[in-house]
């Protein structure tokens, strides 16, 4: 359940558009925002999207885009702690590759994911102690990104009720197309007061304990910043909620620097 909860929380966003003209992001280096995580209705971890400061990475100046998520003492039993990184390229507006941390009770793994989009394939090596390290290459799309890329990238765009957008995402394992539509703009009442958002529905493509019952449904504030305040979804092993309970605001972006 608790890598289920990774994807939904990076997965809180799309990238509905082709990026506007102007290169300015509403996130920027030094942004945090941490989540509470309910499973079944009871508080069960927490979760946190971390802009990091600019570094190198495939041969990029890139910012890492970091998502966390780990039981709290709920989990004690099963101990979680997942981290997606995604390496964003802010001129080109697109992640060049991605490392996965997982922590799972005994059980420890890294993915790596370098994105080739000149030869269109993603580099996917895998590694775990006591088994030998394996790579392969998977084709992709112009415009694909991962699920943490996307999550980041919606931010960037004007959203209208009524839109109905499609994008290729990379999970890792394969492509699929990811459809996402602006339900419409509502109050919500949040950990951090009551926010005008949009309601957004998003597919996902994941099978067995993994898999969605139903669309997911996305929060975003209407304000300058497109904070992704909420995230909803039935997995075949239960509900999850992901609320967000602070925000710490980052450096703007202009596309200067």
């Amino acid at each position: 359940m608790w890598r289920q909860v990774l994807w939904v929380m990076v997965i809180a966003g799309v990238a509905l558009a082709e990026a506007p003209a102007k290169l300015v992001s509403v996130f920027g280096p030094g942004e945090q925002t941490t989540y509470e995580v309910s499973y079944m209705g009871v508080t069960a971890g927490r979760a946190e999207l971390t802009v990091g400061w600019k570094m190198e990475q495939f041969g990029r100046e890139v910012w890492p885009l970091v998502c966390v998520g780990e039981t709290t003492s709920v989990g004690a039993l099963y101990p979680v702690k997942n981290r997606f990184i995604t390496y964003w390229d802010p001129l080109a507006r697109r992640s060049v590759g991605a490392d996965f941390f997982v922590q799972e009770n005994k059980f420890r793994a890294r993915e790596r994911y370098e994105y080739d989009f000149e030869a269109g394939q993603a580099i996917v090596t895998r590694e775990s102690p006591g088994w030998p390290k394996t790579e392969k290459r998977v084709d992709i799309l112009e415009g694909t990104v991962d699920l943490a890329a996307a999550g980041f990238s919606l931010r960037n765009f004007e959203l209208e009720p009524g839109q109905v957008h499609e994008l290729p995402i990379f999970t890792g394992v394969k492509l699929y197309k990811m459809k996402a539509t602006v339900v419409g703009r509502e109050l919500l009442s949040t950990a951090m007061g009551e926010l005008e958002v949009y309601r957004v529905t998003v597919n996902g493509d994941f099978s067995g304990k993994l898999a969605t019952q139903g669309l997911m449904t996305l929060y975003y504030t209407t304000d300058e910043r497109r904070l992704p305040v909420r995230a909803e979804a039935k997995l075949v092993l239960g509900s999850v909620r992901i609320e967000a309970v602070k925000y710490e605001p980052g450096r703007r972006y202009t596309g200067v620097e």
